[in-house]
Protein backbone atom coordinates (compact mmCIF):
# COMPACT_ATOMS: atom_id res chain seq x y z
CA UNK A 1 0.00 0.00 0.00
CA UNK A 2 1.30 3.44 -0.93
CA UNK A 3 2.71 5.25 2.08
CA UNK A 4 1.47 8.79 2.58
CA UNK A 5 3.22 11.56 4.47
CA UNK A 6 1.11 12.49 7.47
CA UNK A 7 0.43 16.05 8.53
CA UNK A 8 0.20 16.02 12.30
CA UNK A 9 -1.49 18.34 14.75
CA UNK A 10 -2.63 18.23 18.33
CA UNK A 11 -6.31 17.36 18.16
CA UNK A 12 -8.90 18.88 20.49
CA UNK A 13 -11.62 16.70 21.88
CA UNK A 14 -14.40 17.30 19.36
CA UNK A 15 -12.26 16.05 16.47
CA UNK A 16 -12.32 12.55 17.94
CA UNK A 17 -16.01 12.15 17.04
CA UNK A 18 -16.63 9.33 14.53
CA UNK A 19 -13.12 8.00 15.03
CA UNK A 20 -11.67 4.83 16.48
CA UNK A 21 -9.04 5.80 19.04
CA UNK A 22 -6.11 3.75 20.33
CA UNK A 23 -4.11 4.70 23.42
CA UNK A 24 -0.39 4.02 24.00
CA UNK A 25 1.14 4.27 27.48
CA UNK A 26 4.64 2.88 26.82
CA UNK A 27 7.39 3.04 24.24
CA UNK A 28 9.76 0.08 24.20
CA UNK A 29 13.04 0.94 22.45
CA UNK A 30 15.05 -2.01 21.12
CA UNK A 31 18.30 -2.55 19.30
CA UNK A 32 18.04 -5.25 16.63
CA UNK A 33 21.13 -7.42 16.19
CA UNK A 34 21.76 -7.98 13.34
CA UNK A 35 19.47 -5.44 11.61
CA UNK A 36 17.03 -6.79 9.03
CA UNK A 37 17.52 -5.95 5.37
CA UNK A 38 16.52 -2.36 4.60
CA UNK A 39 15.56 -1.78 8.25
CA UNK A 40 17.16 0.46 10.85
CA UNK A 41 18.91 -1.13 13.80
CA UNK A 42 16.83 0.86 16.29
CA UNK A 43 13.15 -0.11 16.60
CA UNK A 44 10.52 1.63 18.72
CA UNK A 45 7.26 -0.02 19.71
CA UNK A 46 4.41 2.12 21.02
CA UNK A 47 2.27 -0.18 23.13
CA UNK A 48 -0.58 -0.32 25.61
CA UNK A 49 0.44 -2.17 28.77
CA UNK A 50 -3.16 -3.29 29.37
CA UNK A 51 -4.11 -4.31 25.80
CA UNK A 52 -1.81 -6.30 23.54
CA UNK A 53 -3.94 -6.74 20.43
CA UNK A 54 -2.39 -3.64 18.84
CA UNK A 55 1.08 -2.15 18.47
CA UNK A 56 2.70 0.71 16.56
CA UNK A 57 6.17 -0.08 15.15
CA UNK A 58 8.50 2.81 14.31
CA UNK A 59 11.62 2.48 12.13
CA UNK A 60 13.88 5.31 11.04
CA UNK A 61 13.37 5.90 7.31
CA UNK A 62 16.03 8.60 6.95
CA UNK A 63 17.33 11.65 8.81
CA UNK A 64 13.96 13.40 8.50
CA UNK A 65 11.19 10.79 8.63
CA UNK A 66 10.08 7.57 10.31
CA UNK A 67 8.26 4.60 8.83
CA UNK A 68 5.15 3.78 10.88
CA UNK A 69 3.35 0.45 10.83
CA UNK A 70 0.30 -0.01 13.06
CA UNK A 71 -1.45 -3.35 13.43
CA UNK A 72 -4.62 -4.16 15.33
CA UNK A 73 -4.72 -7.96 15.32
CA UNK A 74 -8.50 -7.74 15.14
CA UNK A 75 -8.35 -6.41 11.57
CA UNK A 76 -6.64 -3.04 10.97
CA UNK A 77 -3.35 -2.14 9.25
CA UNK A 78 -1.90 1.37 8.85
CA UNK A 79 1.28 2.14 6.87
CA UNK A 80 2.56 5.70 6.82
CA UNK A 81 5.60 7.98 6.80
CA UNK A 82 5.85 10.74 9.38
CA UNK A 83 8.28 13.55 10.09
CA UNK A 84 10.34 12.69 13.18
CA UNK A 85 9.77 16.02 14.90
CA UNK A 86 6.02 15.81 14.28
CA UNK A 87 5.90 12.27 15.66
CA UNK A 88 7.48 13.18 18.98
CA UNK A 89 5.50 16.42 19.33
CA UNK A 90 2.06 15.09 18.38
CA UNK A 91 -0.28 13.80 21.06
CA UNK A 92 -2.53 12.16 18.47
CA UNK A 93 -1.55 10.52 15.18
CA UNK A 94 -4.57 11.02 12.95
CA UNK A 95 -4.94 8.75 9.91
CA UNK A 96 -7.28 8.79 6.95
CA UNK A 97 -8.81 5.75 5.27
CA UNK A 98 -6.18 6.12 2.54
CA UNK A 99 -3.55 5.01 5.03
CA UNK A 100 -5.74 2.26 6.49
CA UNK A 101 -6.44 -1.23 5.15
CA UNK A 102 -7.84 -4.51 6.38
CA UNK A 103 -5.32 -6.65 8.28
CA UNK A 104 -5.35 -10.41 7.93
CA UNK A 105 -2.80 -13.16 8.47
CA UNK A 106 -2.60 -16.94 8.65
CA UNK A 107 -1.40 -16.75 12.24
CA UNK A 108 -4.72 -17.87 13.72
CA UNK A 109 -4.86 -21.10 11.72
CA UNK A 110 -1.15 -21.77 12.35
CA UNK A 111 -1.31 -21.05 16.09
CA UNK A 112 -2.04 -24.70 16.99
CA UNK A 113 1.40 -25.59 15.60
CA UNK A 114 3.12 -23.54 18.34
CA UNK A 115 3.24 -23.43 22.13
CA UNK A 116 4.54 -21.14 24.84
CA UNK A 117 6.71 -22.97 27.38
CA UNK A 118 7.79 -21.43 30.69
CA UNK A 119 11.46 -22.14 31.47
CA UNK A 120 13.49 -21.64 34.65
CA UNK A 121 14.22 -18.05 35.62
CA UNK A 122 17.49 -16.67 34.28
CA UNK A 123 19.97 -14.37 36.07
CA UNK A 124 21.66 -11.49 34.24
CA UNK A 125 24.05 -9.28 36.22
CA UNK A 126 22.50 -10.34 39.55
CA UNK A 127 18.94 -9.61 38.34
CA UNK A 128 16.39 -12.42 38.01
CA UNK A 129 14.20 -12.51 34.91
CA UNK A 130 11.37 -14.71 33.71
CA UNK A 131 12.23 -16.85 30.70
CA UNK A 132 9.75 -18.42 28.31
CA UNK A 133 9.92 -19.63 24.72
CA UNK A 134 7.54 -19.77 21.78
CA UNK A 135 8.39 -23.03 20.02
CA UNK A 136 7.09 -25.09 17.14
CA UNK A 137 5.27 -28.35 17.88
CA UNK A 138 6.49 -29.85 14.60
CA UNK A 139 9.20 -32.49 14.31
CA UNK A 140 12.77 -31.18 14.10
CA UNK A 141 13.16 -32.24 10.47
CA UNK A 142 10.01 -30.29 9.57
CA UNK A 143 11.33 -27.26 11.47
CA UNK A 144 14.59 -27.48 9.56
CA UNK A 145 12.78 -27.82 6.24
CA UNK A 146 10.56 -24.83 6.99
CA UNK A 147 13.41 -22.80 8.57
CA UNK A 148 11.28 -22.37 11.70
CA UNK A 149 12.82 -20.50 14.63
CA UNK A 150 11.91 -20.45 18.31
CA UNK A 151 11.51 -17.12 20.11
CA UNK A 152 12.97 -16.76 23.62
CA UNK A 153 11.65 -14.00 25.88
CA UNK A 154 13.67 -12.68 28.83
CA UNK A 155 11.11 -10.77 30.91
CA UNK A 156 11.63 -7.93 33.36
CA UNK A 157 9.82 -8.68 36.62
CA UNK A 158 9.58 -5.03 37.67
CA UNK A 159 6.35 -4.44 35.70
CA UNK A 160 3.94 -7.18 36.87
CA UNK A 161 0.90 -5.40 35.44
CA UNK A 162 2.41 -5.10 31.95
CA UNK A 163 0.52 -7.54 29.72
CA UNK A 164 2.82 -9.74 27.57
CA UNK A 165 4.32 -7.77 24.69
CA UNK A 166 3.64 -9.92 21.60
CA UNK A 167 4.34 -7.88 18.50
CA UNK A 168 4.08 -10.67 15.92
CA UNK A 169 0.64 -12.07 14.97
CA UNK A 170 1.63 -15.68 15.66
CA UNK A 171 2.81 -14.74 19.17
CA UNK A 172 -0.49 -13.05 19.94
CA UNK A 173 -2.64 -15.88 18.55
CA UNK A 174 -0.77 -18.58 20.51
CA UNK A 175 -1.10 -16.50 23.69
CA UNK A 176 -4.86 -16.21 23.12
CA UNK A 177 -5.09 -20.01 23.12
CA UNK A 178 -3.26 -20.37 26.43
CA UNK A 179 -2.48 -17.33 28.59
CA UNK A 180 0.01 -19.13 30.81
CA UNK A 181 3.07 -16.88 30.43
CA UNK A 182 3.93 -14.22 33.06
CA UNK A 183 3.38 -10.49 32.70
CA UNK A 184 6.21 -8.02 32.19
CA UNK A 185 7.98 -6.51 29.18
CA UNK A 186 10.94 -8.22 27.48
CA UNK A 187 14.50 -7.24 28.31
CA UNK A 188 15.34 -9.20 25.19
CA UNK A 189 13.74 -11.41 22.57
CA UNK A 190 16.09 -13.71 20.70
CA UNK A 191 15.44 -16.19 17.93
CA UNK A 192 17.07 -19.64 17.74
CA UNK A 193 17.25 -21.77 14.59
CA UNK A 194 16.37 -25.46 14.65
CA UNK A 195 20.11 -26.26 14.72
CA UNK A 196 20.52 -24.27 17.96
CA UNK A 197 22.26 -21.17 16.57
CA UNK A 198 21.06 -17.65 17.33
CA UNK A 199 19.56 -15.86 14.33
CA UNK A 200 18.82 -12.40 15.78
CA UNK A 201 18.01 -10.56 18.99
CA UNK A 202 16.03 -7.55 20.13
CA UNK A 203 17.83 -5.96 23.09
CA UNK A 204 15.92 -3.48 25.22
CA UNK A 205 17.53 -0.05 25.48
CA UNK A 206 14.79 1.55 27.55
CA UNK A 207 11.10 1.47 28.41
CA UNK A 208 9.54 4.95 28.48
CA UNK A 209 6.09 5.91 29.73
CA UNK A 210 4.03 7.52 27.00
CA UNK A 211 0.79 9.42 26.50
CA UNK A 212 -0.01 9.18 22.81
CA UNK A 213 -3.00 8.22 20.65
CA UNK A 214 -3.71 6.99 17.15
CA UNK A 215 -7.04 7.46 15.38
CA UNK A 216 -8.72 6.16 12.25
CA UNK A 217 -12.14 7.13 10.85
CA UNK A 218 -15.03 4.88 11.81
CA UNK A 219 -15.78 4.16 8.15
CA UNK A 220 -12.53 2.19 7.84
CA UNK A 221 -12.79 0.41 11.20
CA UNK A 222 -12.44 -3.15 9.90
CA UNK A 223 -12.76 -4.64 13.38
CA UNK A 224 -16.52 -4.10 13.35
Amino acid sequence: MKKILLTMSLLISFTSLSQKKYAFDYTLVYNLEPPEKNESKLILYAFNSKENNYVLTIHEKDSIANDLRFIDQKGILVNAIMNKIDFFKAETIANSCEQTSRFSSKAKEKSRDYSFVNLKDTIIKDTIYYHYVLKSNKKVKDQQKGKITSAHFIIDKSAPNFIPFLYQPIMYEVWKNNKSIPNGYPKSIYFINSDGTKESELKLIKAVKLNKYLTIPDECDYTQ
